[in-house]
């Protein structure tokens, strides 16, 4: 969802919070297609209290908008657990340390998202890829970058600070969160060369939901998960989701309360409704997302369990990066580039 639709849902928001006054929604800001309508239905039998639910496709635009929390009609938001910490820390968001159920998740998926929000979903940066149109995935990241002929033109990427950038710093050899400006600029040129090959920089979900050659796009770097939905969407199960050799980087999705929010109790009452095992083991397997519930895990099907991408084994944590805080000067040299290398895309395509 681009940024001019995602303030028209916050406009569309306000109005009817201001048309329900007597009892309000819950206003929920996540990713499409991320909340189990079983879910949704069973809080509903037990509680008045609505659910409304506001999307976003971007992690950065999402950080935008909340730059104006105080008037943002949200109680509850899905963000990345860097995000997270860096909010609590200005007191953007309720306390939750001490919220019911919270005990049900793995302590590192709590210690990532800190004091003020509770872990939601994970699972790793990889890339989606059509099984009937490729026939031979990249193995690699430095693969990916560098593309044969079959998906030049039907590339889909991502534009994030981090994200972006992944897939050359890994194929280089370099840690995805680098500070180092040579080790920036030697990703920079590989993804200038590879700009006029992308077909799209919107995030692979949107794409095939809002445009009508959606049969284009034959691989696009992307989340664990979005395999499933994309499938769900187009009626098929040719999309397949694929981590590339190496290091694998880990995302994680977080659930905070805004602190201005009027609907703070209502608010955190769904968080807890969400912990619950037998809720959270519904939902992640309605979203095809892996959980943080570690009982929620004791609940699971074999076809969850023996799914590597939502239950990998033990020793898969012994490979992994999980996102971090860039500082100030890295972001913004990671805007200049990706505007950049956005630009030559346009030009070229």
């Amino acid at each position: 969802m681009k940024l001019r639709s995602l303030c028209c849902a916050v406009l569309f928001a306000a109005a009817c919070a201001s048309a329900n006054t007597t009892n309000p929604p819950l206003r929920i800001y996540l990713w499409e297609d991320t909340l189990s309508e079983q879910v949704a239905e069973q809080w509903l039998e037990k509680h008045t209290q609505p659910i409304e639910q506001i999307h976003f496709d971007n992690d950065d635009e999402r950080s935008l908008l909340m730059l104006n929390s105080k008037s943002l009609p949200f109680d509850i938001v899905v963000l990345d657990n860097v995000t997270a910490q860096i909010y609590a820390r200005h007191n953007m968001f309720e306390d939750l340390s001490e919220l019911n159920n919270r005990d049900n998740n793995h302590a590192r998926w709590n210690a990532l998202c800190g004091t003020h929000a509770v872990p939601y979903f994970w699972g790793p940066v990889g890339y989606v890829y059509r099984q009937d149109l490729i026939s031979t995935p990249p193995k690699t990241w430095a693969e990916l970058v560098e593309p044969s002929d079959e998906l030049k033109g039907h590339i889909g990427w991502i534009k994030d600070s981090t994200e972006t950038l992944l897939p050359a710093l890994y194929g280089l050899g370099y840690s995805p969160t680098s500070e180092t400006s040579s080790e920036l600029k030697q990703a920079y040129d590989i993804l200038n060369n590879l700009a006029p090959s992308i077909l799209t920089f919107e995030y692979a979900l949107s794409y095939i939901r809002s445009n009508s050659q959606s049969n284009e796009l034959k691989i696009a770097l992307a989340y664990a998960g979005d395999e499933y939905s994309m499938n769900r969407f187009q009626h098929h199960s040719q999309w397949r989701f694929k981590v590339p050799e190496g290091e694998s980087f880990i995302w994680t999705d977080c659930l905070a309360v805004n602190a201005h929010s009027s609907n703070k109790e209502q608010a955190k009452a769904f968080l807890s409704f969400l912990m619950i095992p037998e809720i959270a083991a519904i939902n992640a397997i309605d979203i095809r997302a892996a959980t943080p519930n570690q009982n929620a895990l004791k609940l699971m099907p074999a076809s969850y369990l023996n799914d590597r991408n939502l239950n990998p084994e033990d020793p898969f944590f012994d490979e992994v990066a999980f996102d971090e805080e860039l500082s100030v000067i890295n972001i913004r040299q990671r805007a200049r580039i990706i505007d950049s290398i956005v630009k030559r895309h346009e030009a070229t395509n």
